[in-house]
């Protein structure tokens, strides 16, 4: 009879346990899954990131001439790109978030709050601030384990040769005006890790320089990028280099000037970010 009782009590207990658990999982807060979110994406960059977290998005950026989507999106709708996005077509889809490129945000922001559009901003600026989204973008959608595999991809050491050569960076626009990048700029960042010693200077990724100033500086590399029509801008700087006050320059006497070209380079960092350093390495190298 004792060894029933201490039976029987010793089940009661556990039917408390169980059911003190089940009270407290039908009490407790739910919490909405971040993967159910519906999210749109707004630069190519942002969505080969979300593409490599499988994190599901129901609208995307529209892909340039020479980007293509992920599988997973190809047959999503297209919110144009982060320059010109489609803010109508972004408000039809009913978006929970809608990541903004934080070096243009402020363009768009206020018409998104103006439409209750909740909105975030991805800084790609430099590639450890790509690496440092990842990991956030990781832990907010629970894909820690794929965002520390990515940014160990996206590791990029730097070199520390004796001589460093002179390089210019230069951002060309259709009108065929220039600007030069910096060490803040992301191919900047990438010259710099590569081992050359970039011309422009500054703390913001893109500066103002005069021939007079360039040639003084003597760079031995000229690396090229047009910020919009390619086709035009390289054309121009091939006119510029003609002229007398670029001749004088190092890299144009001795045919060191290259193009830097999509979809390898970008204003941005991105996931090409290996094979840009692996091509400038070259570069530098010749």
């Amino acid at each position: 009879m004792q060894k029933q009782q201490k039976i029987l009590s010793l089940l009661l207990i556990v039917l408390l346990i169980i059911s003190a658990g089940w009270i407290w999982l039908m009490m407790r807060p739910t919490q909405k899954s971040a993967t159910t979110d519906r999210i749109i994406a707004t630069t190519n960059a942002q969505v080969q990131v979300f593409n490599k977290l499988d994190v599901p998005l129901v609208g995307v950026a529209t892909p340039g001439n020479k980007q293509t989507l992920p599988k997973q999106y190809r047959d999503l709708p297209k919110v144009g790109n982060h320059v010109a996005p489609n803010l109508e077509k972004i408000g039809q889809l009913k978006p929970d978030l809608v990541y903004l490129d934080a070096a243009i945000a402020d363009d768009y922001q206020q018409k998104l709050d103006s439409d209750n559009i909740k909105h975030h901003q991805l800084d790609f600026n430099k590639l450890t601030d790509l690496q440092s989204a990842i990991t956030k973008l990781g832990t907010t959608y629970h894909k820690e384990s794929a965002a520390k595999k990515l940014n160990a991809q996206l590791d990029i050491p730097t070199k520390h040769p004796k001589n460093r050569p002179n390089v210019l960076l230069l951002m060309g626009m259709p009108g065929g005006s220039f600007l030069v990048g910096t060490q803040n700029s992301y191919v900047g960042d990438l010259i710099n890790r590569a081992g050359g010693h970039v011309v422009g200077s500054g703390s913001s990724p893109f500066v103002a320089m005069n021939a007079e100033q360039i040639a003084q500086a003597k760079p031995t590399v000229i690396i090229t990028m047009a910020h919009a029509m390619p086709k035009n801008v390289f054309k121009n700087f091939d006119s510029l280099f003609k002229q007398a006050n670029w001749q004088s320059i190092p890299a144009v006497q001795e045919g060191h000037v290259y193009q830097a070209n999509e979809p390898t380079f970008s204003m941005t960092a991105n996931l090409n970010a290996p094979d840009a350093y692996k091509q400038i390495q070259t570069w530098l190298n010749k």
